[in-house]
């Protein structure tokens, strides 16, 4: 079906006031307490979700994850508390969901919960506040706080686009191109309008870069599609896609190839070594004529030997997955800002977040110097999940030390 004449904003370097105009997201945002500003690593567990509303209620469907201690976020998970607030903070609601041990280990990629709240409490604007409790030996408890701003608007979507092959609600901003999809409804007549973004996006450019990269600030659909009720679809062409087109609730879908967000084929292995790379290296790997040669001389070349070698890879991949994990936004997370800076420095040691700005420290330690890095959220009209990095010439030697340790072989940053 041919595009409609219509452009969409792609927020790349500019703020757009999708706020002010009542648009509903599927992001939380994890709340921080002023006298509590630093949030501490571990966990430092992250929330998403979808919803859908029947006559009488709205189910909200939520995700928990902490990619780089996933399995002793599943262990250590006991409970879920919440409570609805009203704009002049009484309190509407509150309640607890108790998260049984086989409940969370049958979930392998996270901890996901259902709660479902009475119309009543969204018929006006109020807040959802939520508290994931983990227990930890010794009886230890440590809580992450969420807040969702509940609208009424939010009333109107009565369907729920889920994984045909997990029967999962489809909470992250990407899938693979190989997922079916069905939109899920209690009217078969009931249809969510797409359009398709054949789009490509450069990786990030260095933390010290003052180089400007000209973005396209509107960018106009390839193609459109409606995904009607009860139906199993598939998204097969890789993109951008926007569901829910032309209702407060947009949102962007990312359709990527093969494992993602693993990176699995040699292809896809040379395009992150951008950031360890000079543009003679990046040259001579791309017209190499078997790139899997390619990738394990390089590697080898690092190294000086296979065993190495194989750490090196097996860590800077991961890295690659987690990023895309944790950073997809309306391109993979590996060419994000955030991206960039996990993959080559590692998980930081303290994440802050305060209002749009997110900060990460890289305390001082034998291996490199006292780091800060500090992000800021640009909206668009695909993702909550986009943030730019604050660049500064200051960066460079910290930058070009950090890479030089990969050329050396030494994984442990």
């Amino acid at each position: 079906m041919a595009p409609k004449a219509v452009v969409y904003s792609l927020l790349l370097s500019i703020s757009i006031i999708a706020a002010s105009c009542g648009q509903v997201t599927e992001t939380g945002q994890q709340a921080v307490v002023p006298s509590q500003q630093r949030v501490a690593p571990e966990p430092d567990v992250n929330m998403q979700y979808t919803w859908r509303a029947t006559p009488d209620s709205l189910h909200f469907y939520l995700f928990f994850y902490d990619v780089s201690r996933l399995e002793e976020l599943q262990r250590t998970a006991s409970s879920l508390s919440y409570q609805v607030n009203g704009e002049s903070k009484n309190v509407l609601l509150r309640d607890t969901l108790k998260i049984t041990r086989q409940a969370a280990a049958e979930n392998k990629d996270g901890v996901w919960l259902n709660i479902v709240l009475p119309k009543q409490v969204v018929a006006n604007k109020t807040t959802l506040q939520l508290k994931l409790w983990q227990k930890f030996a010794g009886e230890s408890s440590l809580n992450s706080a969420f807040r969702i701003e509940l609208q009424p608007g939010m009333l109107n979507k009565t369907a729920v686009l889920v994984n045909a092959g997990t029967n999962k609600p489809v909470i992250q901003g990407y899938i693979t191109a190989s997922d079916s999809l069905v939109l899920e409804s209690p009217d078969t007549a009931n249809a969510m309008q797409v359009y398709y973004f054949a789009t490509e996006f450069t990786p990030a450019l260095p933390p010290m870069s003052q180089r400007t990269v000209a973005q396209p600030r509107t960018i106009q659909p390839q193609d459109s599609l409606a995904i009607v009720a009860r139906n199993i679809t598939t998204l097969p062409k890789e993109g951008l896609y926007l569901l829910w087109a032309g209702t407060p609730y947009a949102k962007g879908l990312l359709v990527e190839p093969h494992n993602y967000p693993m990176v699995t084929m040699a292809k896809e292995m040379l395009h992150p070594l951008i950031y360890l790379t000079t543009s003679v290296e990046r040259e001579k790997l791309f017209k190499a004529s078997d790139p899997k040669k390619a990738v394990d001389d390089f590697w080898l070349s690092v190294a000086g030997e296979r065993h190495l070698a194989r750490e090196l890879i097996r860590t800077y991949y991961g890295r690659v997955e987690h990023a895309n994990k944790l950073y997809t936004s309306h391109k993979p997370g590996w060419t994000t800002d955030r991206g960039m800076i996990y993959m080559v420095y590692g998980p930081p040691s303290d994440i802050s977040r305060i209002g749009n700005t997110e900060t990460w420290i890289y305390r001082e330690s034998d291996m490199q110097p006292y780091t800060k890095f500090v992000f800021t959220k640009k909206q668009n009209n695909f993702t909550e999940n986009h943030y730019e990095l604050i660049r500064r010439r200051e960066y460079e030697e910290s930058w070009y030390s950090a890479v030089a340790k990969w050329r050396a072989g030494i994984t442990d940053m």
